[in-house]
């Protein structure tokens, strides 16, 4: 007979073991994958951060690089190398910086070495301008950090308080380069900090036209500027102030190239060297002189002539020593009589050959013409004065009013002669004066002038009075009748 068996219920722990183990796997593949993420992102940004360099060539070595003039207000220190080229000012273009201010360098003014690092300067320059790919930044930078690459500006600035941080995740060979369309510019105290390996050699910092470092700022990098350069009070630079056209202006500053390029070699002065030009000895030309024929010592006679024509001419009759005279013998001529030998006395010394003539020196190239000047213009004619208003005539003067005739004046009265009894005076115990012009003594000292015309007028009126008189009378008397 079937039994059934009976079998155990599963336990539950095994149900939950079972569980966990999917549970697992799918974690694990999960952070497998977000591993393999990490790793190809993190191999991308490796990838992408490989920016070449900036090759300064010749001016490598220097710490300070104008194109006009480099001044210091006084007290900088500069680790490198100083050079102004083509240079501005006479008879130096550096001002105010000594050559012991400078360590590890030397100052180069206008000269060779600072044309060939001026060139270089230029090629670096154009080199880090046409970088393409950068990203783009805003102006300003304080804040933030970056790292390995092409940043791209019109301008830049790190006005902050927070620095600005340059990673180079442990890559010491990492390259940072920063373009600028237009100016650089930094606050005071404003500072660029390295971290993780970043080296300020490393660090690039194009600028379209000019560069300002504010008070105090702490700098890194090398600034290669198309304009000038302007490090204002106590601002420190770890690499480069270069420009290309411009002025470098210093206000004790700490400019060090960090060990960057490499050393300006010394500067040697070799003492010139004087050159004796050689000696030109001039040996005579030799004359040679043809031989000379001569004859033994005489005998007692020259040699005779042929006999029949006369004889030769006798020789100098010898004294068996001395120089004998040089005989020359001409043959004989046929047709001619014979000729007698020329006798050449003896020579006393072969004279010294006169020196060639100088070659005439070559005649001088004749001048150009003055080209002539031109002739001047001549003067515009002066514009003729206008002619002077004439002045309005005098008003003439009112004729002068004729003075009125004075009035005749009263005549005097006549004076009373004095004295006692003169006519008009009182005298007591006499008459009653009758005094001329109708005057009467009174008596009392006083008197009465009686007027010649006052009695004319009183006759003359009382006459009119009874002429007036009458004529009433006779002409009421005519009425009544």
């Amino acid at each position: 007979m079937y039994v059934p068996q009976h079998r155990p219920a599963p336990s539950t722990s095994r149900r939950k073991g079972s569980a966990l183990i999917p549970l697992v796997g799918t974690v694990a593949l999960a952070t497998s994958a977000l591993m393999l993420v990490n790793a190809s992102a993190g191999e991308a940004q490796t990838a992408a951060v490989v920016v070449p360099t900036v090759g300064l060539g010749a001016a490598s070595p220097y710490a300070i690089l104008a194109g006009s003039t480099v001044t210091d207000a006084g007290g900088s220190v500069i680790s490198g190398s100083v050079g102004v080229s083509p240079g501005d000012g006479q008879p130096s273009s550096v001002s105010g910086l000594l050559q012991g201010q400078i360590t590890n360098g030397v100052i180069d003014d206008k000269n060779e070495r600072a044309l060939n690092a001026k060139a270089a300067l230029q090629v670096a320059y154009t080199d880090a301008a046409n970088r393409t790919g950068p990203e783009l930044v805003p102006v300003e930078l304080g804040g933030t950090t970056r790292y390995a690459g092409l940043y791209k500006g019109d301008t830049l600035g790190l006005t902050g308080s927070l620095p600005l941080t340059l990673d180079a995740q442990g890559n010491s060979a990492a390259v940072f380069i920063f373009q600028a369309g237009s100016t650089l510019i930094t606050g005071s105290d404003s500072r660029v900090s390295l971290i993780n390996g970043a080296s300020p050699c490393n660090v690039f910092w194009q600028v379209g036209s000019s560069a300002t470092l504010g008070t105090g700022t702490d700098f890194v990098g090398t600034i290669m500027a198309q304009a000038s350069i302007t490090a204002t009070t106590g601002a420190d630079v770890q690499g480069r102030l270069l420009a290309l056209t411009g002025a470098v202006t210093l206000d004790r500053n700490t400019i060090s190239t960090a060990g960057c390029g490499a050393t300006q070699p010394p500067v040697t002065t070799t003492p010139p060297v004087t050159t004796t030009p050689p000696v030109t000895t001039t040996t005579p030309p030799v004359t040679t002189t043809p031989p000379v024929t001569t004859t033994s010592p005489g005998d007692g006679g020259g040699t005779p002539g042929t006999p029949g024509d006369g004889g030769g001419t006798p020789g100098t009759p010898g004294d068996g020593g001395g120089t004998p005279p040089i005989v020359i013998e001409v043959p004989p001529i046929p047709g001619l009589p014979p000729i007698p030998g020329i006798t050449i006395p003896p020579i006393p010394g072969v004279p010294n050959v006169p020196n060639q003539p100088n070659v005439p020196n070559q005649p001088n190239v004749p001048n150009q013409p003055n080209v002539p000047n031109q002739p001047n213009v001549p003067n515009q004619p002066n514009v003729p004065n206008q002619p002077n208003v004439p002045n309005q005539p005098n008003v003439p003067n009112q004729p002068n009013v004729p003075d009125q005739p004075n009035t005749p004046g009263v005549p005097d009265q006549p004076t009373t002669p004095g004295g006692p009894d003169q006519p008009g005076t009182y005298n007591p115990g006499g008459q009653i004066t009758q005094i001329p012009n109708g005057g009467v003594d009174t008596g009392d000292g006083s008197t009465v002038a009686q007027s010649t015309d006052s009695s004319i007028v009183t006759m003359w009126t009382l006459l009119a009075l009874l002429t007036v008189g009458a004529v009433s009378v006779t002409m009421m008397t005519r009425r009544r009748r």
